[in-house]
C-alpha cells in the first residue's frame, strides 16, 4: 500500500475520523488517502491557522486528540500559532506538514532554500512541542506515527508535529514490514494523601484551586466526589472553569482579572491544594506576600511546573485522576462552616449586581442562563475573555474553552466549528477577535455547523484601551476600530463627529450565508438567543451593542497583591 495511504488508515486505527487542514501540493497524496478511507472524513477550512484552531477545539471539547494538516512553507508556518496555543493550554494535536521530495531539501546548512516552498518547520517548532520530526526513511512510518500519537497523550498532554516529504507519502510500503514503536511502562505516580488529608484537616480555612488539569486528566467526577464529601470552597483558574459545576461552595475565578470574592478567598485562606494549575504571574500577581504563610499542596502531573520555586509549597507529582482517587478514600467531616459562611457573605456582598460588574457580565450572565447541557463555550481573547469568564455558571457537560497561556485572539470561532459536531457551540467574542478569522465563517456554513456567535462590539480593541484608560491617559493609540485617516491623531475617546464601524456585522453574516442579529437593549437578549437556537440550517452571529468604556473590574494592577483590586 501507499505510505499515505497506511498513515490515515494507521490514524483511523487510534480513533481518528476528521482530519482538519487546507490542502496544498506537499500533501496531496495525504488528501488524496483521505479521500479514499471511508473512515476518515476531511474538514477543510479557509486557512491554516483555521484548521489549527479547529482541531484544537474538537479534541478539547471531545477529550481526545485530534489531527490537523497543511503543506510545505507557508502552509506550515501558518500552523506555528495554533502549534504553540496547543502546546501552552496542554492539547494533543497531531500537526502533519508537507515537505519537499527529500532530493530536493537543502543539503547545506549555509544555502537558505532549495525546493520550491522549502522550510524547516521542525527546528522552528521545537520549542513548542513535545516531539516534532521529519521522516526521511518510509520504513520509519509507523514507528513515527505510533510514537507521536503516544508522545502527545501522555504525562502533560501536547502538540507533536511529523514533517513528510513528498517522496516518503507516495512510495510503497508492506505494513507487515514496518516496525512499531513500543510504549515504555507507565509512570508511577505519589500520592501522598495522608499528609494531604492531614493537612486539610488541620486547617481553619481551606481552599481548593482547581486548574486546567483536572479536564485533562478526565478527573471531573472524582472532583465531584471530593467536593462532595470535603464541602471544601473551591475556586477556579481560567482554564479549570469547566471542571466545576453547580457547586455551593463555588468561589469562581481567581487571578488577575477574577471575582473580588475569589480573590479574597484566596488571599485569605491557610491552606490551599493546588489541582493541575500552575500558579502562574495571573494566577498569584506579581506581588507574593499574601502567600507567605500560606501551607500549598500543588499537585500536578508535570515535574517541570512543580519545579518552579517562586512560592513555598509541598509537591506531589501526579496525575489528578489518580491523586483524588485515593484522597476519595477518606472521610472528610470539616469545622469550616464559618470560612464557607465567610465566602459566601462575600459572595453576597460582591455579586453580579454590585457597581463593579459591566453592562457585557449582565448580557454574559443571560447568555449562560439561556443556554441549555452540553453546550460548548468558546470564548476569544480580550475583555470578552474575562467577562465570561467573570459570568460563566456552567451546567451539566458544558465546556469553556478558550487561549489561555498564549492569549490567540481569533481562537473562539474555528475552536468553535471543531468542537460543534458533537455538541452546540456558542462563541463569545470582541468586535476585534472576530475579525481575526471571521473567514473560518464560511466553513461552518459548509460544514452546516449551526454556530452561535456572539459579538460584544465596543468599536475598540477593549482590553489595550482599557490599560490605556488606566495607565496611559486616555491616550487611545491603535485602538480605535472605527478611526479614519483623517481622524485627529490627538483623540480622547468617541465623539458625534466618530465615523461609522465597519464592517456591518449582520450584513457580513449574511454574506456567508450565515443569520445576522444586533442586540441593542438587555430585553432582546433571550429572543435573540431563542432565534438562533432555532437556525439550525447555519450559523448566527448576535452582535452586542455595548459602551466603549466598558470596563474588565475586577483588575489587580500589575505589582499589586491579589487581595488590592481595582474596582472603578
Amino acid at each position: 500500500m501507499k505510505s499515505s495511504d497506511f498513515i490515515i488508515e494507521e490514524l483511523y486505527r487510534n480513533g481518528t475520523t476528521k482530519i482538519f487542514g487546507y490542502i496544498g501540493g506537499m500533501i496531496a497524496h495525504l488528501v488524496d488517502s483521505i479521500y479514499k478511507n471511508p473512515n476518515v472524513e476531511m474538514i477543510n477550512t479557509v486557512t491554516e491557522q483555521g484548521a489549527g484552531f479547529a482541531a484544537e477545539g474538537y479534541a478539547r471539547a471531545n477529550d481526545t486528540f485530534s489531527v490537523a494538516i497543511a503543506t510545505s512553507g507557508p502552509g506550515a508556518t501558518n500552523l506555528i500559532t495554533p502549534i504553540a496555543n496547543c502546546y501552552f493550554d496542554s492539547t494533543p494535536v497531531l500537526f502533519i506538514t508537507g515537505q519537499v521530495n527529500t532530493y530536493e531539501y537543502r543539503k547545506y546548512p549555509n544555502i537558505r532554500q532549495n525546493g520550491f516552498q522549502e522550510t524547516n518547520i521542525v527546528d522552528m517548532v521545537k520549542p513548542v512541542t513535545k516531539y516534532a520530526k521529519m521522516i526521511t526513511n518510509v520504513e520509519d512510518i509507523k514507528y513515527e506515527i505510533q510514537k507521536a500519537l503516544y508522545t502527545m497523550q501522555s504525562g502533560r498532554k501536547g502538540p507533536v508535529l511529523l514533517d513528510i516529504p513528498m517522496d516518503i507519502q507516495r512510495l510503497e510500503v508492506d505494513e507487515k514490514t514496518l516496525k512499531g514503536f513500543i510504549c515504555p511502562p507507565k509512570s508511577e505516580y505519589q500520592t501522598n494523601v495522608e499528609d494531604v488529608e492531614k493537612a486539610i484537616k488541620t486547617a481553619n480555612r481551606p481552599l481548593v484551586l482547581v486548574g486546567n488539569g483536572v479536564s485533562l486528566a478526565n478527573a471531573k467526577e472524582e472532583l465531584k466526589v471530593f467536593l462532595q464529601k470535603s464541602k471544601l470552597p473551591v475556586v477556579e483558574s481560567l482554564h479549570g472553569i469547566s471542571s466545576v459545576e453547580k457547586y455551593e461552595n463555588n468561589a469562581g475565578l481567581i487571578g488577575t482579572y477574577g471575582n473580588r470574592y475569589g480573590n479574597l478567598a484566596l488571599a485569605d485562606c491557610d491552606t490551599l491544594l493546588v489541582l493541575g494549575a500552575r500558579l502562574d504571574i495571573r494566577q498569584t500577581g506579581s506581588d507574593l506576600s499574601v502567600f507567605e504563610n500560606k501551607n500549598i499542596i500543588q499537585v500536578d502531573i508535570d515535574e517541570n511546573e512543580l519545579a518552579c520555586d517562586k512560592l513555598k509549597k509541598t509537591v506531589i507529582k501526579s496525575d489528578i485522576k489518580v491523586f483524588l482517587k485515593e484522597l476519595n478514600k477518606f472521610d472528610f467531616e470539616l469545622n469550616i462552616d464559618e470560612w464557607n459562611e465567610q465566602i459566601c457573605d462575600w459572595k453576597c456582598r460582591y455579586d453580579d449586581n454590585s457597581k463593579h460588574f459591566s453592562v457585557a457580565n449582565k448580557f454574559l450572565t443571560k447568555i449562560f442562563e439561556n443556554s441549555k447541557e452540553n453546550d460548548i463555550f468558546t470564548s476569544d481573547v480580550g475583555q470578552n475573555q474575562m467577562w465570561a469568564a467573570q459570568s460563566a455558571k456552567l451546567k451539566a457537560g458544558q465546556k469553556f474553552l478558550t487561549s489561555g497561556g498564549h492569549g490567540c485572539m481569533g481562537f473562539a470561532l474555528p475552536a468553535a466549528v471543531g468542537g460543534g459536531y458533537n455538541s452546540r457551540s456558542i462563541v463569545i467574542t470582541g468586535d476585534g477577535g472576530m475579525q481575526m478569522n471571521i473567514q473560518e465563517l464560511a466553513t461552518a456554513v459548509v460544514e452546516e455547523v449551526p454556530v452561535t456567535v456572539c459579538i460584544l462590539n465596543n468599536y475598540y480593541l477593549g482590553m489595550v484601551r482599557q490599560m490605556q484608560q488606566l495607565f496611559y491617559g486616555k491616550r487611545y493609540s491603535a485602538t480605535c476600530l472605527r478611526r479614519r485617516r483623517s481622524c485627529p491623531a490627538d483623540c480622547k475617546g468617541p465623539n458625534k463627529n466618530c465615523p461609522p464601524y465597519e464592517p456591518d456585522f449582520v450584513k457580513l453574516a449574511e454574506s456567508y450565508g450565515a443569520h445576522g442579529i444586533r442586540v441593542t437593549e438587555a430585553s432582546e437578549i433571550a429572543p435573540a438567543l431563542a432565534q438562533a437556537k432555532a437556525n439550525k440550517d447555519a450559523p448566527t452571529i448576535i452582535e452586542f451593542l455595548i459602551a466603549t468604556d466598558e470596563l474588565v473590574l475586577p483588575m489587580v494592577k500589575s505589582g499589586n497583591p491579589m487581595s488590592e483590586m481595582i474596582l472603578k
